[in-house]
């Protein structure tokens, strides 16, 4: 596990939208790339570029988050609420905390911004307006029946007023348009974002220890979605961790299992909500849906370069040593110490933690479980051991940190009400 870049996991997160619905692919990244474009023409600083960059590729991550309708691009009953929840997912984490002011604005218009700016900050206001923007370009460039030409969304724009956008923000749209700069840079879809961009906004980077902290925020998001599955990814990072630990793992990998553990279920953003939440059985066609978040969970995790054996172990938490999971059907060969302990971890939280349908397994149901799948090949017999020899203390934990995610999370449900 190396450093990795603030960037790259930016654009990991928004390239989940991505699974949702055609009619959304690359709109985050559309947006982030058009919001450096226009920052940068009104001479906006390479640092706060980067904030504005973050802005722009997770400007609708509350809306993810509330499982609205994204298939239009349209919020237009929700806006303010899914801005305001995408501020309370992003503001507590340093280094999404200013990208984070700029969501909570990036649906409100110049004339109102220039009544809070009085009290604050200008930058970051202008920053929110040129998300704003930014957006907003994008979908009439794209969205529906009534998707613009270019020449037409610049014919647009033009006839937008100072109450909507910043009237600097508007000149520098048209001169990038005018120059032949803005569209081929925003519709670049060929290479990885921070290609596109110079290089002093590649300097963000984040060392292992910060990442775990960062990967709690992939945490909140994945399960915040559902409260079925709100203390889930909570409780599979703690047991992962414990058993790596009882397996004689050292400092470097038990830090790399938990941060596998937050981001083993980062697939099931791209599920919806309703399938999430569904007490009874799944229907064919609705299992494939979940099972593909495996599938999402290795194209997003192994776009991160420096992720190593962390997106092996995470997106290999539903492969089996007989071959008969999924996404790849991998065999025993092919699967290290780690991704066993995550399958184990995922299985034993899964079936002891309570759900709102159901209440958790007893210690004999959970082992009698565990033994079946040991002895038919499912899952790896010695860290089955380490779970059953263990239980009592593994189940104590997992209890904690669930109880603490849950509270967090009626917390964050009555904030967003």
């Amino acid at each position: 596990m190396e450093d990795v870049s603030l960037i790259d996991l930016a654009c990991g997160i928004s390239s989940a939208l991505d699974y949702i619905s055609p009619t959304v692919t690359g709109h985050h990244r559309r947006v982030g790339l058009a919001s450096v474009a226009l920052g940068g023409r009104v001479g906006i600083g390479a640092s706060s570029l980067v904030d504005l960059l973050l802005a722009g590729l997770l400007h609708d991550i509350g809306a993810f988050s509330m499982d609205l309708a994204l298939d239009g691009l349209s919020f237009d009953a929700d806006l303010e609420e899914h801005a305001v929840v995408g501020y309370r997912l992003l503001r507590d984490h340093p280094f999404l905390e200013r990208a984070s002011r700029m969501v909570l604005y990036h649906h409100t218009s110049w004339r109102d911004l220039r009544v809070i700016r009085q009290e604050g900050d200008r930058e970051t206001l202008l920053l929110a307006n040129i998300v704003n923007l930014a957006d907003r370009v994008d979908i009439l460039r794209r969205v529906g029946k009534a998707a613009h030409e270019r020449r037409d969304v610049e014919l647009t724009v033009a006839g937008f007023g100072s109450d909507l956008y910043a009237p600097e923000l508007l000149r520098a749209f048209a001169e990038l348009a005018e120059g032949g700069i803005f569209w081929p840079l925003v519709e670049e879809m060929d290479r990885p974002v921070r290609e596109m961009l110079s290089r002093e906004l590649l300097d963000v980077r984040i060392t292992p220890d910060q990442l775990i902290d960062f990967s709690g925020f992939f945490t909140r998001i994945i399960d915040f979605r559902s409260r079925h599955t709100a203390t889930h990814t909570a409780g599979v990072a703690e047991t992962a961790v414990l058993l790596a630990r009882l397996a004689g793992m050292d400092e470097r990998e038990q830090k790399a299992m938990r941060l596998a553990g937050n981001l083993h279920d980062i697939g099931k953003l791209a599920v919806p909500t309703v399938l999430l939440d569904k007490p009874g059985a799944l229907d064919d066609d609705e299992y494939v849906r979940v099972k593909d978040h495996a599938t999402v969970c290795a194209e997003v995790l192994r776009a991160i370069p420096g992720l190593g054996e962390v997106a092996d172990w995470a997106c290999q938490h539903h492969e089996r040593l007989n071959g008969k999971g999924y996404p790849l059907g991998l065999t025993e060969k092919d699967l290290s110490l780690g991704s066993r302990i995550m399958q184990v971890a995922d299985v034993h939280t899964a079936i002891t933690e309570d759900r709102p349908y159901r209440r958790g397994m007893t210690r004999e149901q959970a082992v009698s479980v565990l033994r079946s799948m040991a002895d038919e090949g499912f899952l790896d017999l010695d860290v089955v051991n380490l779970v059953i020899e263990n239980h009592d203390k593994l189940d104590a934990v997992r209890t904690m940190v669930q109880s603490r995610a849950l509270s967090e999370f009626r917390r964050f449900a009555e904030a967003s009400r």
